[in-house]
């Protein structure tokens, strides 16, 4: 018996849910051993390739296939599961073959009739990118423009020629006189959704104005077959080409069972898990000799580069201590998920600095340094608080903290710097970072970054409510989030690193004193930090540079501009959101969303607008029956999205009272069955199919501006980041997104 390998084309991935566990068990039995009773490998009489195969799924369903074989392995390249008849016709007129210009492969179908003399009217491709008739202009190499048309103000799809995308890219003669031919940018979008591969992203490339050129490089399509190689297109040939970063993008060998499950049952929404564009891939593998950090708007694949890299550096050392961390323990929570689902057999760590994965929020991971902390640490303390403490394990709770110093100890401030808001921030942006543990050092230290200028009576009031606060917080005996990550980064300075590579997604969201510490949990070596960031996302925290916690990035930064989540018609209202804003990325660079294109296309944006809270809830329900009566998605993919906890619970209750059940998610993850409902924070790093934003009014969101009327910057930073908040909230949609108010709309819509 030859050994077994499944290959699972992107197209044979999109199962019916009812399908699934089925085609599971029906691969999984195929790879240990296709002559096993029951799976009915047959061939296909006359067949267009005699590689082709077709398997018994159930008494329903057959299972089309490819048999490679080669140097004693065996391989069985899925097309997909059809009904019988379907899949006996599918199998008898598809062939797997090798492009003849770039070597990438594909599914291409036989015409059953010779091709007409005249050209016919353009059909839906096949997955393999050409097969069916297709306009063809008169001159092959002729711009895709008609210089003579009187629509001249509106341009082609995309500037090219026939030629161009057949000799060029690799495209087939027909489905390059389909491109060039393309009236407009929802034709391009609909026709790249139908490819996918790299077919589509190439199309989309093109829209944007990229070369020919710079495409075949960015999808590694360099490597181009010679004359004599056009239609050899042998098993061996074949199984190599599945290895080129293009061709991974339609095409993944899956090792194991459990890889095996995880891809089917992760679908079309697990596609991550296995199918990644050769940009994120040069992410994924790359090796560089210090940090580096991945930039790109919601939705283009930073965290899923973040979770392979992580099993790429385990892999390519078992023994290595790899950290990935994010802000929040519910994100820290989906990096775990998504890690143990992208590979079952990687080794997690069984402690901080073991040897394997440790996935944690950042807040967590300081916490565990100060719980495993040996001989020392009263000293890190000292550092960090001007006295030493043994009891670190309770956390303040701030703001009260802070309120309560103020009303104690602030008599001195000026009016407008009698503020919790103001006080936490210059305590966590400069008196904590900076270890300054006596008024005479803050009234020395410099306050780069903060918008508020302090002459020496203000500094000396500010300080009477740090030292207030210290006091009180010692008696008490806690210590707040930021405190703690100073005090193990102290510990970590003086005690050594604890991993060998960190990490970070969601970036843009860690604080002064998180940085610190994510550059002393690891030592400066190849490798030694890796960071995913946007800072059109930062709705937590203040603007920073990452060059002065010791992070330097300068020179191995890249920027995502490929939006694989959402629909072209989301991510434009998205954006729109985020107009009028200034954006300034971790090392200090404007940041903005030019060259953001989206891979889907879908329905434009729902915008509702009713005169009451009631009207409102109305509208809501009808929208979620709506989704539910259509039963093209799974309850749980369905949500809606609001500005804060209480209106959150209002909608909970209000939908029930209207008969449509949601469950209120707020530590604990989605569960299946219903339609959730989270706040606009709760939903960063979740992907729902289709969203509600509710309450999308003024006096909603933005919301609590005038706690930052101590400072004009302030004011505006915070306002940038209920911007964001907007944008993240609208992200999370995949194909729909609906968006209500009740009165005014909110300022952010704009007209």
């Amino acid at each position: 018996m030859a050994e077994s390998f499944i290959v699972m084309s992107k197209q044979a991935n999109k199962l019916d849910n009812s399908l699934k566990q089925k085609a599971y068990s029906f691969l999984e039995k195929l790879g240990a051993n296709d002559a096993t009773p029951g799976l009915h490998i047959e061939r296909i009489e006359h067949a267009a390739d005699p590689r082709v195969r077709t398997g018994r799924v159930d008494r329903q369903y057959r299972a089309v296939l490819f048999r490679l074989d080669n140097d004693g392995k065996r391989y069985y390249v899925v097309h997909g599961i059809y009904n019988h008849d379907e899949a006996i016709a599918i199998a008898g007129r598809t062939r797997l073959t090798l492009n003849p210009v770039n070597g990438m492969p594909s599914f291409d179908m036989v015409d059953e009739q010779p091709a007409p003399a005249q050209p016919a009217p353009a059909q839906p491709l096949s997955r393999g990118g050409g097969a069916h008739p297709a306009p063809m202009p008169a001159d092959p190499a002729a711009p895709a423009a008609d210089e003579g048309r009187a629509d001249e103000a509106r341009p082609p799809a995309i500037i090219a020629t026939v030629d161009e995308l057949v000799t060029g890219l690799g495209f087939s003669p027909e489905l390059a006189a389909r491109a060039v031919a393309l009236p407009d940018e929802d034709a391009l979008l609909a026709l790249a959704e139908e490819l996918e591969g790299w077919r589509g992203s190439a199309l989309l490339d093109l829209h944007i104005g990229k070369s020919i050129d710079s495409i075949r490089d960015e999808l590694g399509l360099t490597q181009r077959a010679t004359a004599d190689d056009a239609g050899a297109d042998t098993d061996e040939a074949i199984i190599g080409s599945f290895q080129a970063p293009a061709a991974r993008m339609e095409f993944a060998v899956i090792e194991g069972a459990a890889a095996l499950r995880a891809v089917i049952e992760g679908g079309d929404f697990g596609a991550w898990r296995v199918f990644l564009h050769p940009t994120q891939r040069r992410w994924v593998e790359g090796r560089w000799n210090g940090p580096a950090r991945l930039t790109g708007g919601a939705g283009t694949g930073k965290t899923v580069v973040v979770l392979h890299r992580a099993n790429s550096l385990w892999r390519q050392d078992p023994g290595a201590r790899v950290i990935a961390t994010t802000f929040t323990r519910n994100l820290a929570e989906e990096l775990d998920r998504g890690l143990r689902l992208l590979n079952p057999d990687l080794s997690i760590a069984r402690g901080l600095g073991r040897p394997g994965a440790y996935v944690s929020g950042i807040d967590a991971l300081a916490t565990e340094v100060l719980r495993n902390a040996g001989e020392g640490l009263d000293e890190a303390t000292a550092t960090v608080l001007g006295t030493g403490r043994t009891d670190l394990s309770r956390r303040t709770r701030e703001p009260k903290a802070w309120r309560d110093a103020l009303d104690t100890a602030g008599e001195a401030l000026a009016p407008r710097l009698r503020n919790t808001a103001f006080l936490q921030s210059e305590y966590e942006q400069i008196i904590l970072p900076n270890l300054i543990a006596t008024e005479a050092d803050y009234l020395r230290a410099r306050r780069d970054g903060r918008g508020v200028r302090l002459n020496r009576a203000a500094r000396k009031a500010v300080w009477q409510v740090v030292e207030r606060y210290r006091a009180d917080t010692r008696l008490a005996g806690t210590i707040s989030h930021a405190e703690a990550a100073a005090i193990a980064t102290a510990y970590l300075e003086r005690t050594g690193p604890l991993a060998d590579h960190v990490l970070v997604d969601e970036g843009q969201d860690l604080s002064a004193c998180h940085w610190r510490l994510v550059r002393a949990l690891v030592a400066d070596g190849p490798d030694d930090i890796f960071i995913a960031e946007d800072s059109h996302q930062r709705i937590y925290g203040a603007r920073l540079v990452l060059s002065r916690y010791g992070i330097n990035t300068r020179g191995r930064s890249r920027r995502l501009t490929l939006n694989y989540r959402t629909t072209a018609q989301i991510l434009g209202w998205a954006t729109g959101v985020l107009e009028g804003g200034d954006y300034v990325d971790l090392d200090e660079g404007r940041d903005s969303v030019e060259g953001y294109r989206s891979a889907r296309s879908g329905p434009r944006v729902r915008l509702i607008g009713v005169s009451s809270l009631t009207d409102e809830l109305d509208e809501a329900a009808a929208t979620l029956r709506g989704w539910l009566d259509a039963a093209d998605t799974a309850p749980e993919t369905l949500a809606v999205l609001v500005r804060s906890r209480a209106t959150r619970d209002l909608v909970v209750a209000g939908l029930a009272e209207r008969g449509v059940p949601v469950t209120s998610v707020d530590q604990h993850g989605v569960r299946r069955g219903s339609p959730v409902v989270m706040t606009m924070h709760r939903a960063k790093g979740t992907e729902f199919a289709k969203v509600l934003l509710f309450d999308v009014s003024q006096g909603s969101i933005p919301a609590a501006m005038r706690v930052y009327d101590y400072d004009a910057a302030e004011h505006d930073d915070a306002m940038l980041r209920e911007r964001s908040l907007l944008y993240v909230a609208a992200s999370r949609a995949r194909d729909e997104l609906a968006v209500t108010w009740n009165g005014e709309a909110s300022e952010l819509l704009g007209e």
